[in-house]
Order: C-alpha cells, then structure tokens, then sequence
C-alpha cells in the first residue's frame, strides 16, 4: 500500500477501535471532529444529540454525505487480515462514512464553486435520532448521499418502511394449580402473533419480499407471580412495509387484524401501541445524482451499475421523505454481513468507494459551475 492508500484505511481502522453502540457515540464524535479539522474541513462542529458536522468547500451546489457513527452491540476484534478489515461498523456503516471523510477531503474546490457537507450522525440503528435532528439544522443541500452498504457497483434507491409495536396481552389470572379455569396471557400472545404471521404470509406479494409486509416477532416477555397463571404478555413486533402501504395503512390493517381476533377470544384483553414509524421511501431513479453516481461506478469499477431495493429501512427515508431533493444511498460492502459476527470490509471496494464518492460529487458541477 502507498501512503495515500494508507490514510483513509487508518482512518477506518481507528474508527472500528472506537465502540460506538447506539447511544454511546461521543468518543467517536471527538475523534471524527478532531480529524476532519486535521484534514482542512471547515466549520467543524457538533449539534444538541451529538451528531458532527464538517465543510468543505463553499457556494452551490451543496452536497450532503451522511453516515451513521453508532452500530449495533457485539465488538468484534479489530483487525486486517487477507485484505479485509474486521470490526463492528465495518459494513454497516462505519467504511461509508469514512470512505465519505476521505473523498471530501481529497477534493480541490474552487472558492464559492460548491461545497460538500459530511455528517456523522448518531442512534441510526435506533429510533433515528440523528437524522431526525439533522432535519431541524436547516442544511439545505442540493442532494444528499446516505452511507449504507449497498456494494460498490450498485445504488440504492428505495427502502421498505417500518412500525416498531409494542403489543400487550392481558387475560384473568389465578392459581397455577387451578390452571383449567384461566387462560393464559402468553399462550394467547402467542396465538395473536401467529395469527396476525399467517395473515400477512397468506397476503405475500407474488412479485417479491419488497413488496409485501413482512412481520417479525422480535421479543417477548410476561410479568406476574410464578405461583400464578400469567396474567400478562407483551410481544414486540417489527412490521416492514412496502412503498405501497404507509404507516398509518399499516397500523389500521394491524388495528382490523388485532380486532378480528380479538373477538375470537374474548377473555383476552388486547392493547396495541406504535413505538417507531418510518415511512417506505423511493427516490428517483432518473435524477441528477443517480446519474452521476452511474457514471462513476461504471468509470472506476470498470463494470455496470445496479439499481437495488432493500427490505430494510434506512435514514434516507427519513430525510428523502421531508426533504424534496434528489437522494441516493450509496456504500462499500456486502449488506448480508451487515449486525453479524464476523463482520469485515475488503480493503480494495472500500478504496474505490472513496474514489466513486469523489467523481460523483465532481459529476455534480461542484467544480465545473460557470
């Protein structure tokens, strides 16, 4: 590797040491603050919930590149082997943002030519409280860029939407010797959640996964005396919606389903709460940025583009959704290692990501503008 290689993949690695679960982003704030100062950004700073900004550049057009600082829990050794580098975050999605620090700063803009705008924002893997707050700092860009693996050949241009809701279950309770006489409040939850998972099986969109909703029961937990029939269950349930079904079509289809059996067992009790929302999310598949992105990819990967859908939800919903400006997610790695233990970026499709970063933005007119 020569030096100028060497620099952005330090700069992976030494984000990769820094744990930064969701909620406990701050030492990796520091650090990204401190280094983008170092690299000749401007107006470095952070906002009320952590989130850190950096310029470079200035005039218009503008360019948002926003990654997310946090992941999810379970460290992972930090290490390179085989021209990969493993770590929590090396997919998802500390390699983006680094690869987005290291093409912004290695980019010569004239003065008052454009300017590109990074952001590290905090608890995407939660319930997007950087994104959220990212929209009330009034950046106004031209167009934003997310960090999300989604390979360096391709680009993601929709996302499915989500509900996050907490469902509990209550029936009479009473000895648990005189188990005959009650009905128990985890066994009729759990009858719920089969029945409302056969529902939406029976409903699958015949075309493919992204276009159907998809339900996953992600805990479930009951309170109540041992010595007693369980009197109350609480289910958490991830919904995914497709672009054809918002939030609130999603909550009334779950409401008449819930209703439905709710009068098959009346001795049941049934409450019903929203934690999350997210709206699904489809950007323009023919936009300026999409564009230059497609040209990039293919002059630096020596290969055709792709156009993906994910089943996953992302902070480009969020923002694509308040935000009517041409958006894109774009990043190395494979998203299928994506939370899991064995997580690695292969050095060689984070390097060009940094180079596919550089070229859109320069397709931008950020240099060009007369």
């Amino acid at each position: 590797m020569n030096s100028m290689k060497d620099a952005p993949i330090e700069l992976l690695k030494s984000m990769l040491e820094i744990y930064s679960p969701s909620g406990k982003e701050k030492a990796l704030a520091f650090f990204l603050m401190d280094k983008m100062r170092s690299l000749g950004f401007d107006r470095v700073r952070m906002d009320r919930v952590g989130n850190v900004y950096g310029e470079i550049g200035s005039g218009s057009p503008s360019v948002l590149l926003c990654g997310h600082m946090d992941t999810v829990l379970g460290e992972i050794h930090v290490r390179i082997e085989d021209n990969k580098v493993y770590g929590r975050g090396a997919v998802d999605a500390k390699s983006s943002l680094a690869a987005m620090i290291s093409a912004a700063s290695s980019l010569e803009l004239r003065e008052n030519r454009g300017k590109v705008m990074v952001a590290g924002v905090v608890e995407e893997e939660r319930k997007a409280k950087g994104i959220r707050q990212l929209l009330r700092e009034q950046l106004n860009p031209d167009y934003a860029i997310f960090g999300e693996p989604s390979g360096v050949k391709n680009i993601t241009f929709a996302y499915k939407g989500k509900l996050g809701l907490r469902v509990v279950c209550k029936t009479s309770t009473g000895h648990i010797g005189a188990r005959h006489l009650f009905d128990n409040a985890i066994e009729r939850a759990y009858e719920l959640w089969d029945y409302l998972k056969k529902l939406f099986e029976s409903q699958a969109s015949p075309h493919s996964i992204f276009y159907s909703i998809t339900p996953c029961l992600v805990a479930i937990h009951s309170r109540g005396n041992l010595s007693a029939t369980p009197g109350i269950c609480i289910l958490d349930i991830d919904i995914r919606l497709p672009p054809t079904v918002k939030c609130d079509r999603g909550i009334s289809l779950i409401k008449e389903a819930v209703g439905d059996f709710q009068k098959k067992t009346p001795n049941l009790y049934i409450d019903m709460k929203v934690m999350d929302r997210v709206e699904p999310f489809v950007a323009k598949k023919d936009s300026i940025l999409i564009g230059a992105l497609r040209e990039a990819i293919e002059e630096v990967v020596k290969e055709p583009s792709g156009l993906i859908r994910k089943t996953g939800t992302g902070d480009m919903n969020i923002f694509g959704t308040a935000v009517k400006i041409p958006v894109a997610t774009y990043g190395p790695g494979d998203g299928r290692l994506s939370h899991t233990i064995n997580e690695y970026i292969n050095i060689k499709e984070y390097l060009l990501s940094i180079e596919v970063y550089k070229r859109a933005i320069e397709k931008l007119s950020l240099q060009e503008l007369p």
